[in-house]
């Protein structure tokens, strides 16, 4: 139940590690002491039209709308650090409710496809919003391209540096004034792009948290892990873990496999490319027609889920390891050799039992994810999102493939909340999206028959 998390979703694991990582590097400056704010509290700028217009007269080159997100978050800074990422939304959330915590400003690049909720949400967490058409990641508008231009800017432009030093910094009489030239205000601006998509301090969160404790819970004993991929990071992160300790264990015991692995499986939504990555080798979708996909796709009523392309993260689940001790610890350190988890590695001899992470995957559609939503709030009472409501469906399928007695885990990772103008918006999902809406035929014995739903023969 990764909905029980603060921010709402499993993505607080990734958020956490990815802003610690860029602390650790410098990229970030250090999280601020509430006794370092105590003096500027009072005179904190709290609304953009309150910001003197002594600076950054001319942003001719950068968008109002980025111009405005920037503004906001240089204002809400308490340390001189910005995030910045692009994120469907969740991500997002969870970005900004550690940056509250830490003291950065974060500015947030989402789609158009998401719910209103998570807009509101963010910026109600003090986030600079920027929305832009849900494209391909070919195209210079997509979300996660973005957030890097904004990034890049507040690398180059000093112009954001002058208006923070003019309208920020010198109206709350920050001691930082002391000593400096103020006709040449100081570079304090420390801006991060998170990327999680390609950030290997997202799949390791996973690999160090979630599946240590999912394998503790079950006494080590999973049978399958079933789970979608947004960037890849918790199914590949976790599936790394239980594999290697299925390994470690083998090794150890020094017998011959008596019984099989984790299988780890993908859940994957219209639209995506991975379902065939996983399956053909090709990241390749009929819905991706164009050669270089440029296509403005709403394939998918699910939310933060599917891809047009392999991610770092995921792609690490694509590759054949041997499972020597902490292999894949070893295997981030290759990929990202400035990252320190050698804390993680230790010398072993290798092995000849190879596997890649990610074993199969299976796709479901959008009128299945609906009746499982429905279904779980029905009969237990969890008012679930998209992202949920395709996991639990894909671990139903492989349960029931699967012999008695097999512990099958998934992730219930984003709550209903903040899907109630989409997901769980009768007429959108019935007038927009041409699907059926559990309840309308009372008539059908079959309706609320989950099983026959998901195509499950028993």
């Amino acid at each position: 139940m990764e909905c029980l998390n603060p921010g709402g979703t499993g993505k607080d694991r990734a958020a956490r590690s990815m802003i610690l990582c860029a602390e650790e590097k410098g990229e970030l400056p250090p999280p601020y002491k509430a006794s370092m704010i105590a003096n500027k509290a009072d005179s904190k700028i709290t609304n953009i039209s309150d910001a003197p217009n002594t600076a950054v007269k001319d942003h001719s080159n950068i968008p109002d709308d980025i111009h405005a997100a920037i503004v906001t978050a240089l204002k809400n800074t308490k340390t001189h650090g910005i995030l910045i990422e692009g994120t469907s939304g969740s991500t997002g959330i969870s970005l900004a409710s550690l940056a509250c915590t830490r003291g950065h400003g974060i500015i947030v690049a989402m789609p158009d496809d998401q719910s209103n909720q998570k807009k509101e949400f963010l910026e109600k967490l003090g986030c600079g919003v920027v929305v832009v058409k849900n494209c391909s990641i070919s195209n210079p508008e997509h979300y996660v391209n973005v957030a890097r231009r904004i990034w890049e800017w507040l690398n180059v432009e000093r112009r954001y540096d002058e208006y923070y030093w003019e309208s920020v910094m010198k109206p709350a009489g920050d001691k930082i004034l002391n000593g400096h030239n103020k006709s040449s205000p100081p570079r304090l601006i420390r801006a991060a792009f998170m990327n999680q998509f390609e950030n290997l301090a997202n799949v390791t969160s996973h690999y160090t948290s979630t599946g240590p404790e999912i394998y503790s819970q079950l006494d080590g004993k999973v049978d399958a892990f079933i789970m979608s991929a947004g960037t890849g990071g918790t199914l590949v992160g976790v599936g790394a873990y239980l594999k290697e300790r299925f390994f470690e264990n083998l090794q150890q015991k020094h017998r011959m496999l008596s019984q099989s692995p984790p299988r780890i499986i993908l859940v994957d939504p219209p639209g995506s490319s991975l379902f065939n990555k996983i399956k053909f080798g090709v990241a390749y979708a009929s819905q991706q027609s164009e050669r270089k996909l440029r296509r403005h796709r709403y394939d998918t009523l699910a939310e933060g889920i599917g891809l047009d392309r392999v991610t770092a993260n995921f792609g690490l689940g694509c590759e054949m390891i041997s499972w020597e001790k902490k292999a894949f610890a070893k295997r981030i350190n290759e990929t990202s050799s400035d990252q320190n988890y050698e804390q993680l590695s230790n010398n072993s001899a290798s092995t000849t039992l190879q596997s890649k992470i990610i074993d199969d995957a299976l796709s479901i559609s959008d009128q299945q994810a609906v009746h499982m939503a429905h279904y779980l709030l029905r009969h237990e009472g969890l008012f679930v999102g998209s992202s949920s409501a395709m996991n639990v469906a894909g671990a139903l399928i492989v349960a029931s493939q699967m012999p008695d007695g097999s512990n099958i885990v998934t992730v219930v990772c984003d709550g209903g909340q903040r899907h109630t103008s989409r997901f769980w918006n009768r007429d959108f999902v019935v007038n927009e999206w041409g699907l059926k809406w559990p309840g309308d035929n009372v008539t059908d014995p079959l309706e609320h028959d989950i099983l026959h739903q998901l195509g499950i023969k028993v």
